[in-house]
């Protein structure tokens, strides 16, 4: 199946800034809203899945970069398995500035990781951004991470209600729903959302609780130990269930979605598995040749530079790159080497240069051609 141009289906010109990519996806999102769509369910999250591919691209310089240049070729690499999954996504964050709290986010949330498309009950899930370094992405790292989430307040034990003691919500009747209409000329708009006297729970308190004021949360931090796999790359998710936000009393807690950010390196840059590294040569080093020593991550390399390198050579070491998440293999490293011209010399060394310049006869044949055109 071929794939559709990025830019179309943003409908924004190839030259939009970032802000006209937002906005587009941000109308584009909201008409293929799996709750609000004229369009089949099954088509309207395929276009949603689309605009949400081209939205992760076109919005990132790097892949923008890529894609302009190479098209969908150039991007593929930089999803986890060749073409775009959901797991790819890094902006949810966006989603949920979109949708809020509406129930709109929750809709979507359930598309995007393959829930049920009814809105669960229970608390809502989070999400949390932890930064690691190549180091670490490249051995895999245990870290405690601390998460400031709402829990259900002890004293009341979620119910929001002094004692625990609720009675049925007066606005919607025990139903947790409540409906609105408005009316438009000839015709009426019918809107049926959780009401937010009770937040949708049916039940409000008589007298509210002291340690809560009557919300049944109190923010704490909660301390989470994770593991992260080796070969993690800026954009992979960990999923930790039960650690989002409580749910209401007898309810379960939401899921907590880790989003991990690799630091960029000094020496290193990284392209998916691949490392590529510039190292410095003598004017000796790359005519006469030599055997070189180059830091990987995990040991010491050799690479033979042969007799008559040129500048911006660049030398491959299979298997010296990033592990392969889930794979028991790596990438490879790139050695790109760059001639370094000493800016002191000692009058030795001059000297033996002098000697150098007198043997090139092709430069002197050359500097005697432009004394006879002059």
């Amino acid at each position: 199946m071929t794939q559709r141009d990025y830019y179309d289906v943003l409908g924004v010109p190839k030259g939009a800034s970032v802000e006209e990519i937002k906005k587009s996806y941000r109308k584009l999102a909201m008409q293929y809203h799996p709750d609000v769509t004229k369009e089949d369910r099954k088509v309207a999250e395929e276009k949603f899945k689309e605009i949400s591919e081209a939205y992760e691209v076109l919005v990132d310089d790097k892949k923008r970069q890529l894609y302009d240049q190479y098209g969908h070729a150039g991007v593929n690499s930089q999803f986890q398995d060749g073409s775009f999954n959901w797991s790819d996504f890094s902006h949810m964050g966006d989603l949920r500035d979109i949708f809020g709290d509406s129930g709109g986010f929750g809709s979507i949330f359930d598309m995007l990781f393959g829930r049920q498309s009814t809105r669960r009950s229970g608390g809502r899930d989070a999400r949390m951004d932890v930064e690691i370094s190549l180091e670490e992405s490249f051995k895999g790292v245990k870290k405690r991470i601390t998460v400031p989430k709402f829990d259900n307040c002890p004293k009341c034990q979620g119910t929001g209600a002094k004692d625990g003691k609720v009675i049925s919500c007066p606005d919607c009747k025990g139903s947790g729903q409540v409906r609105v209409v408005q009316s438009r000329g000839f015709s009426q708009f019918v809107q049926v959302g959780p009401c937010r006297r009770c937040r949708g729970t049916g039940r409000s308190a008589s007298n509210n609780c002291p340690e809560c004021d009557g919300r049944g949360k109190v923010q704490r931090n909660s301390h989470i130990d994770i593991d992260i796999p080796a070969g993690v790359e800026t954009g992979s998710r960990l999923r930790i269930p039960g650690a989002g936000e409580a749910g209401g009393p007898g309810e379960p807690s939401g899921d907590l979605y880790v989003v991990l950010h690799v630091k960029p390196h000094s020496l290193y840059v990284r392209e998916g598995p691949d490392l590529i590294m510039e190292q410095p040569i003598s004017f000796s080093q790359a005519a006469l040749g030599a055997e070189i020593e180059i830091p990987t991550l995990d040991k010491k390399a050799r690479v033979s530079i042969p007799p008559g390198t040129q500048p911006d050579t660049v030398f491959r070491l299979r298997g010296s790159g990033m592990p392969i998440l889930n794979e028991a293999s790596r990438g490879d490293m790139y050695v790109r080497v760059k001639l370094k011209v000493p800016d002191k010399l000692t009058n030795e060394q001059k000297e033996i240069l002098r000697r150098f310049a007198e043997t090139e006869g092709e430069d002197k044949s050359m500097l005697g051609k432009f004394k006879k055109r002059r």
